[in-house]
């Protein structure tokens, strides 16, 4: 299903709130944020030394020090940079829209706004537009030509549509990515194939996972009429006509017990989860995710 037109505004000003009265000021926000929740947040295991006298005693390893005939603590060194590769899905699923933005079109400024706040914050940034295959894919990397080209690729309409698959996609970021890198996977998280979760057990050994869900106002509830409603399968193509009176509680239970299982695949992982609908500024849930993030890293 390609786009016939594209509307994604990635200028400064693109959206402005009552409580803040230009758009640069939430994007410093961001890459504030940004920095506390990740930057020199990152340790990883240097070694071993004898243990001395005002060290911390929670960083004794006992069975080394039984091996040792000794105590023994573990050592730790900080790293401050890492990559940061955003998964963008552009399937057709993401081309629904019952307000102003198609998912695709909000996905496409949560995600520039995002790249723009890591690169300025001094991390790689690199994404990888995706249906059931890599449309493209920038590698990470710092500096103004790398926003260049996410920004040349997220604006080009031909980039987006097509069926959906992550398996295989997930297969592919983990073979190209190296080093320390957080994967920020921006979907509706809509008709992934089975066992999907699998696929973000295997990357969650190598990498922090991020999963950034955007949905529609009707991807949660049923408009509020009443009367018979149509609704089309993305993947098939098939219709159903169902009776929105009848069917409106339990179709939003339902997409809450979706919802949630969704999110506990990333968190069993050791992975983030944040929920963000197109009605609403992307920022505002974006900044609070980093702020408890920053607070549970302390």
């Amino acid at each position: 299903m390609p786009l016939r037109d594209l509307k994604v505004d990635l200028t400064p000003g693109l959206r402005k709130l009552d409580m803040y009265s230009r758009r640069d000021v939430l994007s410093t926000t961001m890459e504030g944020e940004w920095a506390t929740a990740f930057k020199g947040r990152g340790i990883e295991f240097a070694g071993f030394r004898e243990y001395q006298y005002g060290d911390d005693a929670s960083l004794i390893d006992w069975k080394a020090s039984l091996r040792a005939k000794s105590t023994l603590i573990r050592e730790f060194e900080e790293y401050k940079n890492f990559n940061a590769f955003i998964l963008f899905d552009v399937s057709d699923t993401m081309l629904f829209s019952s307000n102003a933005k198609l998912k695709c079109e909000y996905a496409a400024e949560l995600i520039y706004t995002l790249a723009d706040a890591i690169n300025k914050a001094g991390d790689s940034v690199g994404m990888a537009m995706f249906n059931n295959n890599f449309v493209n894919r920038i590698r990470p990397n710092i500096g103004a030509e790398i926003l260049h080209h996410i920004k040349a690729n997220i604006l080009d309409k031909d980039n987006y549509g097509g069926p959906k698959g992550i398996k295989k996609v997930l297969m592919m970021t983990r073979s190209f990515l190296q080093g320390r890198a957080v994967v920020l996977l921006v979907s509706d998280f809509i008709s992934f194939e089975a066992g999907w979760e699998n696929y973000v057990q295997m990357m969650s050994e190598e990498f922090e996972m991020i999963g950034i869900m955007v949905r529609d106002p009707i991807d949660r509830e049923l408009p509020k009429i009443g009367g018979q409603v149509m609704i089309k399968d993305p993947q098939t193509g098939q219709n159903l006509y169902i009776d929105s009176r009848q069917y409106a509680e339990k179709y939003k239970e339902m997409v809450s017990t979706q919802e949630g299982y969704i999110e506990n695949v990333f968190k069993r992982n050791r992975g983030d989860f944040i929920k963000i609908t197109t009605d609403k500024e992307f920022l505002i849930p974006l900044i609070s995710f980093f702020q408890r993030r920053s607070k549970r890293t302390d």
